[in-house]
């Protein structure tokens, strides 16, 4: 398993002025033209091959005509959810602003979400509404879309969508009038860039704000980048990051970027299931890195997580209870490795977390192996 992570090609000097700039509001296009995305070279990569694959998407249309029980609720809830719904028109920008008086990411958020549910949705009904959905928003967020500013630039957010919009693109790779070409060389001129210079950077310069949520969800969105571009290098960088050291997942599940909740630990767990599900999904294990540290961690939160509020929505951002995270933990480490996680288990059934997502996405009650 290759663990060898992509040279490190900007200096740190040069991010510090980065930085700076950032401040006066420069678009993140011009200010990070040192920090270029490694190129990419050509791998035997599948695809789909980020959250769901080809046998994953049979068992979840196979779960779909689920009557009674979680695989219903999930089903329904995900079919709902008003970020499923068809016909959406995005709303693109060309300059993403993550921060400050002039942030404009949630335009971006609702838009990705809404591809990825579409995406999903078409992958396992067939039905060409939601197909052509996906393929409306993400093609317009490629057209579009050409520098990232805001304060803080490196934050979570801009890492984030990288990752979200490279799920969606992943489904719809396939559409026959879907531009798979261009929305990639969005991601990888314009949001690639931002993620790597964070990851490139000393973990004080980014000030106070910096925690190991933020450094994830950049992991997260070049390894999706990655996976999305066959690009090898990229996934070297965060096999090594996480195989190599256990100061990531040693972090979890105490990670903290500065909240009052317990989402943020959660946020953490999740981001981290997402990159071993997708290593998983290329050929590369990482949920046994460190005597399978991460499930040690999941069932040391699972056991702390306080019972949700009663009536919780579906979907709600944020809360233990509507993670994806236990049922991605739960489906590898109890139903594909045979291994004792009732704490995860008791986490994972009730879970309800279709729809309505903001740092991660993915399944719960539908994905949940019963």
């Amino acid at each position: 398993m290759p663990s060898d992570p992509a040279p490190v090609t900007a200096s740190r000097r040069s991010f510090l002025r980065s930085v700076a700039v950032v401040g006066a509001g420069v678009g993140a296009a011009n200010l990070l033209g040192p920090f270029t995305a490694t190129p990419a070279r050509a791998a035997d990569g599948t695809h789909p091959g980020l959250l769901h694959t080809t046998s994953g998407l049979a068992t979840l249309r196979t779960r779909s005509a689920a009557t009674t029980g979680p695989w219903a609720s999930g089903w329904a809830a995900l079919r709902s959810h008003p970020e499923s719904q068809p016909g959406r028109s995005p709303r693109p920008v060309a300059t993403l602003d993550t921060g400050g008086p002039d942030e404009n990411f949630p335009t971006l958020l609702g838009d990705a979400h809404a591809a990825y549910q579409n995406a999903l949705l078409w992958k396992i009904t067939g039905e060409a509404g939601y197909g052509d959905t996906a393929r409306t928003v993400l093609d317009a967020w490629g057209r579009t879309l050409t520098s990232v500013t805001g304060s803080p630039l490196l934050g979570q957010t801009a890492g984030i969508y990288g990752f979200v919009l490279a799920n969606a693109a992943e489904l719809v790779r396939d559409h026959p009038e879907f531009d798979a070409a261009r929305f990639g060389t969005m991601l990888s001129d314009v949001l690639a860039p931002v993620s790597e210079a964070y990851l490139d950077a000393e973990p004080d310069a980014c000030g106070p704000s910096y925690a190991v949520n933020w450094e994830l969800s950049h992991l997260a969105s070049v390894q999706a980048i990655g996976v999305f571009r066959d690009d090898t290098a990229a996934l070297d960088r965060v096999t090594g990051a996480l195989a190599d050291t256990p100061r990531l997942m040693n972090a979890i599940p105490y990670g903290w970027d500065g909240g009052d909740s317990d989402r943020y630990s959660v946020t953490g767990l999740g981001l981290l299931a997402a990159i071993c599900e997708t290593a998983w999904n290329q050929g590369r294990d990482l949920y046994a890195a460190h005597d399978d540290r991460l499930l040690t961690a999941a069932e040391e939160m699972a056991r702390h997580e306080p019972e949700p509020v009663e009536g919780l929505a579906l979907g709600v951002w944020g809360t233990s209870a509507t993670s994806p995270a236990w049922a991605i933990l739960h489906d590898h480490y109890v139903t594909r490795r045979g291994l004792a996680a009732p704490q995860t288990a008791l986490l994972a059934d009730r879970a309800r977390a279709e729809g309505g997502g903001f740092d991660l996405v993915g399944l719960g009650a539908l994905a949940y192996h019963l």
